[in-house]
């Protein structure tokens, strides 16, 4: 099926853009230029140093905005009962773009450069869905602990977004000690961007724990239910190593813009999770009037 197939490589490319995009910030490239949707009044200025990775980072975006139309008219041509969501993830990256622009424009808001992490995870969530809903059908199958899935995915979800707030207000250095932080577990006594940093650090460990016994709590369902149950608690382990290297390496290139990737890939594994365990068989969307086959 061509849009399960394209909905599958849309999805991978997003998660290549989400890289690309932490290597931007990681880097200090995210205003190499300082003009949008241009550079230096250029659509394709020398690409040299910072410029070479911010620009890359915009024309991956733009050829992922394309190929999300081109998803888009797939879906109103073949799938009538997946126009909305086609159109809806239009709306997104065209809102991310957005989101991008106005981040460089006014100099890097914190809110904005926030919102717009959250904004791709949402997007990705978004393609991932469509990409399982286009694939071959197969038997349902029904399986337990859905709601426990969910309620990870959130987790992990806030913990991506919190994770975003604190890296780009300087924070991810304000505590070298690991795990205390001046030599508490929680040092109330601290300014408030050191407790955003512990918050983070605690929100992490909660996280962990909702995803860790996955594979004993999901029950049932195909061999795809099973192995993503016993994948998701290897990926947050090693999210958690990399949240400590991230640290020691002082905010290494390689250790942050993994653990940025760690996170997307485990949201991803996650939000499949919520699609392949739903327990009545059903998804509601809030922009769909009917239900649909998950």
């Amino acid at each position: 099926m061509k849009e399960h197939r394209f909905a599958v490589i849309l999805a991978g490319l997003i998660f290549c853009l989400i890289l690309l995009g932490g290597v931007v910030h990681n880097t200090g490239s995210s205003l190499a230029c300082p003009d949008w949707p241009t550079c230096y009044g250029s659509l394709m200025p020398e690409m040299k140093g910072g410029v070479a990775i911010e620009h890359s980072h915009r024309l991956a975006a733009a050829s992922v905005g394309l190929l999300t139309i081109v998803l888009s008219a797939l879906l109103y041509k073949k799938r009538k009962n997946l126009q909305a969501l086609g159109f809806f993830a239009v709306f997104l990256v065209i809102f991310q773009g957005v989101l991008g622009g106005v981040t460089v424009l006014l100099r890097l808001p914190t809110a904005v450069s926030t919102a717009h992490l959250a904004t791709s995870f949402i997007f990705l969530a978004v393609i991932l869905y469509i990409a399982w809903k286009t694939e071959t059908p197969r038997p349902a199958t029904r399986t337990t602990g859905a709601g426990w899935v969910k309620a990870a995915a959130v987790l992990v979800y806030a913990q991506s977004v919190l994770g975003a707030f604190m890296r780009h207000t300087g924070a991810g250095l304000v505590c070298p000690e690991i795990p205390f932080c001046y030599g508490s577990l929680w040092p109330a006594h601290m300014p408030p961007i050191v407790l955003l940093h512990m918050a983070h650090r605690w929100m992490g460990v909660v996280a962990a724990l909702a995803v860790l016994p996955l594979p004993f709590i999901v029950r049932g369902g195909d061999g795809r239910v099973r192995f993503l149950s016993n994948v998701a608690p290897l990926l947050v382990l090693i999210q958690v190593g990399l949240g400590l290297a991230s640290v020691w390496t002082q905010l290494g290139i390689v250790s942050v813009t993994a653990h940025l990737g760690m996170a997307a890939l485990l949201w991803s594994v996650l939000i499949s999770l919520v699609f392949l365990t739903n327990r009545a068989g059903v998804v509601r969307l809030p922009f769909q009037s009917r239900e649909v086959l998950a």
